[in-house]
């Protein structure tokens, strides 16, 4: 079983040395993961870290109740911390699994590349696959291979002083498209919503109405003339009436006289295409 190396407080140091072929491994600042693992540690506790080389059948310290911090419990100090371990000797039996080396860790520091709010010294960045959340690597253990994979994509490095959030590198994209995508229908549903009211508003007040109709006159038709006379006029206190003459003759008497001028009426009581017709004025 390989035996545990215990890490020192200093300034932020490594004394491990990656092999060349694992230069892929480090940032756009050129440092290898051993020397980034000590800048994530150190964020926690007063920048100030030394990361040791490691011999031969051992394994670096995993958080203890003591020791973990959300920089030490975050996905990138475990996936930096196997990568420095793998790339000074190549060997599985050296690296520990995401669910050994976080047992003690709360969950609430699990579950982040890199602790909110907090940045690096000298603005360092963390490579993309160094961001990746350690339970997508097969059995749950830092698999260089599918490492080499990441970083081939080309993504670039992550600040976390530049970004308001410290989630996975996926998760911003993600949410942020549903969120747009939610906007972009609620926008277009009170778009329709309008457009569909206005054209509602248009049809009815372009509807065609009824004709206006007299509020103060009515014809009636004489018996056995088959025309209709010219309308009766109604006057507030005396009114007239034409009324055509009888027999071959084809001169009207015009009859005009006063009357007891009928109670007063409001003018909506008249007849009009919304109100009753007044009644017939009885012949004299």
């Amino acid at each position: 079983m390989a035996a545990a190396l215990h890490l020192h407080f200093r300034n932020i140091v490594s004394n491990a040395t990656c092999l060349s072929q694992f230069s892929w491994m480090e940032n756009q600042e050129q440092k290898d993961p051993c020397l980034l693992v000590a800048y994530v540690i150190a964020a926690c506790v007063g920048n100030s870290w030394t990361q040791p080389a490691l011999p031969a059948g051992y394994k670096y310290d995993a958080p203890d109740n003591s020791t973990a911090t959300s920089c030490y419990c975050s996905w990138s100090c475990y996936n930096l911390m196997m990568a420095c371990t793998w790339c000074q000797n190549p060997n599985a039996n050296e690296l520990s699994s995401w669910n050994s080396f976080s047992e003690y860790c709360p969950s609430s520091y699990t579950n982040e590349y890199f602790p909110s709010g907090l940045t690096l010294l000298g603005n360092q960045t963390i490579p993309y696959w160094a961001s990746i959340d350690p339970t997508q690597w097969t059995s749950g253990i830092f698999n260089e291979a599918q490492a080499l994979q990441y970083s081939g994509e080309g993504k670039p490095d992550l600040d976390p002083g530049a970004s308001s959030g410290s989630k996975s590198s996926d998760l911003g994209p993600i949410v942020g498209g549903t969120v747009g995508g939610a906007a972009l229908v609620i926008i277009l549903a009170i778009g329709i919503y309008f457009f569909c009211k206005r054209r509602r508003y248009n049809r009815l007040a372009t509807a065609p109405r009824a004709g206006p109709q007299s509020d103060h006159s009515m014809s009636f038709l004489h018996p056995g003339t088959g025309s209709s006379p010219a309308p009766m006029s109604y006057f507030t206190g005396a009114y007239s009436s034409s009324v055509p003459a009888t027999g071959n003759g084809s001169q009207s008497i015009f009859t005009s006289f006063s009357a007891t001028p009928p109670p007063h009426t409001d003018a909506a009581s008249y007849y009009n295409a919304r109100g009753p017709r007044p009644p017939a004025i009885p012949m004299l």
